[in-house]
């Protein structure tokens, strides 16, 4: 390639860096050019994506454990694949040649055909209308569930739909081949008083469910084909979090390693919210 078309493409990938930086989630406090310039000449390798099941790794908290306790944590976890906001040192340096697939946050934006993004939020929606949205359609559990006579296909579960509506406005955009992947899902166990929903029973039965259904290694009604997979959010509650309560509490684990309930893993520090019958019921989970 031409080296003026090198240097506009890394302008244009700078300038794309910086919309998803500020209008993601949580993102790193101290970018300047100097960074993007490093980073267009340092050649990126994408990670594959281990199974089905990932994970958020946020750290707006000042009581969270260090990286390597992190990974530790995880490995023990038997979660593979992890998501992480920025590029601290301590942290790429605890995940170096730790086995877990790490996706820093440029990959997605440095290489041709990356998967499409997608952060859906049954708690969310359901959250926002509540009278009209069954809540056991957005936990996962029996229900009538959704008849979509546009495409003939019928739902049991929201986050189903959430991906084939994402899937259906990439047909429509001309992206019919582009694969849709959860980068954030996730429940809260604790809310404001108007986050009636938001508690430990119905955290504890979405993540748990989700598991199930991400270990059946199978599609969504319009792309039956194509394997769902997910990052789940998060690892931690982050108690440094703006905003509402749920926002603070919709981590898998506690500050000090312990489990905020039981879906299956084991914590750094044994939990009075451990039980090993459930333990039990999703042991052949653990290998995704």
């Amino acid at each position: 390639m031409p080296a003026v078309e090198e240097e506009e493409e890394a302008a244009s990938l700078q300038l794309l860096f910086r919309k998803f930086l500020f209008t993601s989630r949580s993102f790193p406090k101290r970018f300047d050019d100097s960074f993007f310039t490093k980073a267009m000449k340092k050649p990126i390798t994408v990670q594959a994506f281990t199974g089905t099941y990932g994970i958020n790794y946020g750290r707006i908290a000042d009581n969270i454990p260090s990286p390597d306790e992190v990974v530790t944590l995880l490995r023990a976890a038997k979660i593979r694949n992890v998501r992480i906001y920025d590029a601290d040192h301590s942290v790429l340096k605890a995940f170096s040649g730790s086995g877990l697939e790490l996706v820093p946050l440029l990959e997605f934006f440095s290489q041709i055909g990356s998967p499409f993004c997608l952060n859906a939020y049954p708690f969310l929606a359901y959250m926002s209308d509540p009278e009209n949205i069954d809540i056991n359609y957005a936990l996962f559990q029996k229900t009538q569930g959704i008849y979509d006579p546009k495409t003939d296909l019928h739902y049991d579960n929201m986050l189903d739909a959430q991906i084939d509506a994402a899937y259906a406005a990439l047909e429509d955009a001309g992206f019919k081949k582009m694969e849709v992947i959860i980068t954030e899902t996730g429940w809260a166990s604790h809310g404001d008083d108007n986050e009636a929903e938001a508690t430990a029973d119905n955290a504890r039965m979405y993540n748990y469910n989700l598991r199930k259904r991400l270990a059946k290694k199978k599609g969504t009604p319009l792309r039956p084909k194509i394997v769902v997979k997910a990052y789940i959010f998060a690892i931690f509650n982050e108690d440094l979090k703006p905003g509402p309560t749920s926002e603070r509490n919709i981590g898998l684990f506690k500050p000090d390693g312990s489990i905020s309930y039981d879906i299956g893993f084991d914590g750094l520090k044994s939990s009075s919210a451990d039980s090993s019958l459930l333990s039990m019921k999703v042991r052949g989970l653990d290998h995704q």
